[in-house]
């Protein structure tokens, strides 16, 4: 069974008469139904997926979620699967693993979906737009790329504080060696935790691919924080746009 036959949607006999006038029952339909909220909001069409359940954002962009029970989790967390899918550019999709906490279910989907829009969600639809921070731009393969970058997020109790750009800095003269010319898009999923033992743990993946230069670097980097806490772990999500005055015949 793949994730799709996983997400195809379900109907009830119970419910198939008043579907649209009430509030889903489920953690998982009332998820998706606050993603669409917080994307149109955000001032992008949403439709639903005739088929899965899933949104299409934009006519273009596929965002399907799923829900993981484990009975060993803390109650007051919730664990998000969400694959961010372009049949062009990321046909295999985005896949991420997201965390929220809360008391309440309410509260802990707003806490899952702000870490989903803001630390991926956020720099993938922007890098279909002409948005982009000119300062992080670089060249490469003889053309001009554009960087977005997620919000970093920073997981156990810690002082430690790294900018949005700290990551990305470390990586950029390494990242710019990788980046092809026939790609339209490429993409870096950074994940880096450390144990007070010393031990650093972490998975660096770029276009869906562990990327050994990357993740050396990220090693090097948890030498040197200090913390008084027994984990610390950091995240972030970059998306690397090829610049549109470069388009030719662009590729996936």
């Amino acid at each position: 069974m793949g994730l799709f036959d996983i997400l195809k949607t379900k109907k009830s006999p119970e419910c198939k008469n008043d579907l649209g006038t009430r509030q889903p029952t489920d953690s998982s339909a009332l998820l998706l139904q606050r993603l669409e909220e917080k994307i149109i909001t955000a001032g992008y069409t949403v439709t639903k997926h005739p088929q899965y359940t899933s949104l299409i954002i934009e006519n273009e962009i596929e965002i399907a979620t799923f829900i993981i029970e484990n009975p060993d989790y803390h109650p007051s967390l919730m664990h998000l699967m969400i694959v961010t899918i372009h049949n062009t550019y990321f046909p295999s999709g985005i896949e991420e693993n997201i965390v929220g906490v809360g008391q309440t279910i309410d509260e802990k989907i707003e806490s899952v979906l702000n870490n989903y829009i803001y630390t991926t969600f956020t720099p993938i639809i922007e890098s279909f737009t002409e948005f982009h921070h000119p300062e992080l731009d670089f060249q490469s393969d003889d053309v001009l790329w554009h960087p977005n970058l997620g919000n970093v997020m920073i997981q156990g109790n810690s002082d430690i504080q790294i900018e949005i750009d700290q990551l990305y800095l470390l990586l950029k003269d390494e990242l710019k060696k990788k980046c092809s010319a026939d790609k339209k898009f490429h993409w870096l999923k950074i994940y880096i935790s450390k144990q007070a033992n010393k031990e650093s743990m972490g998975e660096c993946l770029l276009d869906n691919e562990p990327w050994e230069a990357g993740i050396d670097i990220l090693y090097d980097f948890a030498e040197t924080w200090h913390y008084k806490t027994d984990f610390v772990g950091v995240k972030q999500f970059i998306m690397i746009k090829k610049c549109d005055l470069y388009d030719t015949n662009p590729q996936g």
